[in-house]
């Protein structure tokens, strides 16, 4: 007999979060079925008691807001547990009521858990009646980045042959990126006269072409299928063997995230932060533009609007202390996220075992 899991979640976007639990649950052997509502919620005590008759979930997760006191009310009756995810202060707008406290308050303490995104909004929730006990800051529910692989053989013979040399990475690198790139290195090497571009190719095919373009540029340039080892001399290594962004986004302190400044897809950001780069980017963020978004608010990335200002950005970023404080952030944010997803596959799990599923 397979659960049933009823999510209902506020926008489109909150499904697909869903489906990531989905492959996650899935990934464990555990077999849960999640009945998805997002524009289609059933309104009113009857339909809502008729939805739950039918779908008899073991578990309503409640993602985004605001609050229906309907729903939670009949959910609380068939002895549904209510979680309630990814909830800012707007979520109790409609719920906490100056007329009648006592009732909003009944409703949210009988919450199972509830899971918000920053303290403040938790603190809200508390003192609104939710159980403190089961009431968490962890952010946005979300799947967590896959960290990129890399061989730790190849990373300390490259760290010691680099010999604490400053190095600053660009993804997806095509040829219309190298005059930029050839620009904001020229620049930035000026204050860190050793500093070095790693251009990873977007295609490596194209690695060979891209180390003649920085070349022509002035730029001594090395191709890392020829070259396992940088030269002292060489001011552009260009990556073209696949695969080995993770190794080098663990060797940068700096990332330009490609695609960015042009009508290409972004680099994902979550890559790049959840192993400590600090990024810079352009105006261009799709798909991943939500990402791109919390990680500039949480003082993570540094944006640049046009190829004027990559250099002075990779420039502003040789400071130790800036760098790292951003690069704090970005790991903060990406781990965040994966810590709401990891607690809500593990209450899941958890309410299998108690159902004998």
């Amino acid at each position: 007999m397979e659960a049933v899991v009823w999510a209902r979640c506020a926008t489109p976007a909150d499904a697909a979060v869903i489906a990531a639990l989905d492959a996650r649950l899935k990934a464990t052997g555990e077999d849960v079925g999640f009945a998805i509502t997002t524009q289609d919620h059933p309104e009113g005590r009857r339909a809502v008691r008729a939805h739950l008759a039918k779908l008899k979930p073991m578990l309503l997760l409640w993602i985004g807001g605001p609050l229906d006191t309907t729903t939670l009310s009949e959910a609380k009756e068939a002895g549904v547990p209510i979680v309630v995810i990814d909830l800012d202060e707007t979520a109790l707008d409609g719920i906490v009521s100056r007329w009648f406290p006592s009732r909003s308050r009944g409703i949210l303490s009988q919450l199972h858990t509830v899971y918000t995104r920053e303290q403040a909004c938790a603190d809200a929730f508390i003192a609104a009646g939710a159980p403190a006990d089961r009431t968490f800051a962890v952010g946005l529910l979300e799947d967590p980045p896959a960290v990129l692989p890399y061989i730790e053989s190849d990373r300390r013979d490259l760290a010691e042959s680099l010999r604490n040399r400053p190095i600053w990475l660009a993804t997806q690198t095509e040829a219309a990126d190298v005059t930029a790139l050839a620009a904001a290195q020229r620049l930035a090497a000026r204050r860190s006269h050793r500093l070095m571009l790693v251009a990873v190719a977007a295609r490596a095919e194209d690695g060979p072409a891209l180390a003649s373009q920085f070349e022509a540029q002035g730029l001594p340039a090395s191709l890392r299928s020829l070259t396992s080892e940088p030269e002292e001399a060489t001011q552009v290594h260009v990556v073209d063997t696949p695969a080995e962004l993770g190794l080098w986004l663990r060797l940068a302190t700096v990332a330009f995230a490609g695609g960015t400044l042009t009508q290409r897809a972004a680099q994902d950001p979550f890559e790049a932060a959840a192993l400590g780069s600090v990024l810079i980017h352009g105006q261009r963020t799709a798909p991943y533009t939500a990402r791109y978004d919390r990680l500039a608010r949480a003082g993570a990335t540094l944006q640049v609007d046009g190829e004027a200002g990559l250099g002075r950005a990779v420039e502003a970023l040789l400071s130790a202390d800036r760098v790292a404080a951003m690069a704090m952030a970005g790991w903060d944010v990406t781990s965040r996220g994966a810590e709401a997803t990891d607690r809500i596959v593990t209450l899941i799990r958890n309410r299998l075992d108690e159902a004998g599923l």
